[in-house]
Parts: structure tokens; C-alpha cells; sequence
């Protein structure tokens, strides 16, 4: 099933780290932690894919991994969901020194 919630981890080359929850659907990723949110798309079916997502502040008070308050990852990766795992790794659009890598595990389906 291509549906789930995914815990996800994020670390930089700044360094930071840091972690938040997903939902895929239908190849649709929403997700966020405490004071940011995270979208994109990813495919519906398991393999490597490339793509861009958005990161941005719904809420002031923290710093995330990248050091920016919204910005765009441009990133490749593989999902996997028969074993429940999803990995990539990318960089800042309009500041590539800023790497980003986020591996997630899934948690529970989504409905």
C-alpha cells in the first residue's frame, strides 16, 4: 500500500538535526513537526524518484536543520513502501551548501 504515516529524521551539514511526522497519500506528502511544515510529492509506487519540497514556518520559535525559515529541498531518494522506509538526500534551493538528508520509517497507515 502506497498510503502511510512516517516518522522522519532529518540531519544537515550545519550541524543540526532534527524530526517530524509525514503522511503519504496518493503520492502527497504533508507532514510538520513542532514549528514547521513539509510538502512535496513523492510516487504512489515503490522505487527512486526526485523532487522538490517546501519547508515552511507555520510557527516562530525554533530553528530547523537548514538555518532557514522557508525554503525548497531539491532532492533524490528511494520509498520503499512494502518495508516501510523512505530515505533522500538534497540540497537548498538558492543556497546548496546547505545539505540536507532525512531517512523515515513508517509508523502506521494512513486512511
Amino acid at each position: 500500500m502506497s498510503n502511510g504515516i512516517f516518522e522522519v529524521n532529518f540531519r544537515s551539514n550545519r550541524p543540526d538535526h532534527g524530526g517530524g511526522l509525514v503522511v503519504i497519500k496518493d503520492g502527497s506528502v504533508n507532514g510538520g513537526d513542532a514549528n514547521y511544515l513539509y510538502q512535496g510529492k513523492v510516487p504512489p509506487t515503490s522505487g527512486q524518484f526526485s523532487g522538490q519540497f517546501q519547508v515552511s514556518m507555520w510557527r516562530p520559535g525554533n530553528t530547523n536543520v537548514a538555518g532557514i525559515d522557508n525554503y525548497v529541498l531539491d532532492a533524490t531518494g528511494e520509498i520503499n513502501y512494502e518495508s516501510g522506509s523512505i530515505s533522500l538526500t538534497g540540497s537548498v534551493v538558492n543556497t546548496p551548501s546547505v545539505r540536507i538528508t532525512l531517512t523515515g520509517r513508517k509508523i502506521a497507515p494512513a486512511v
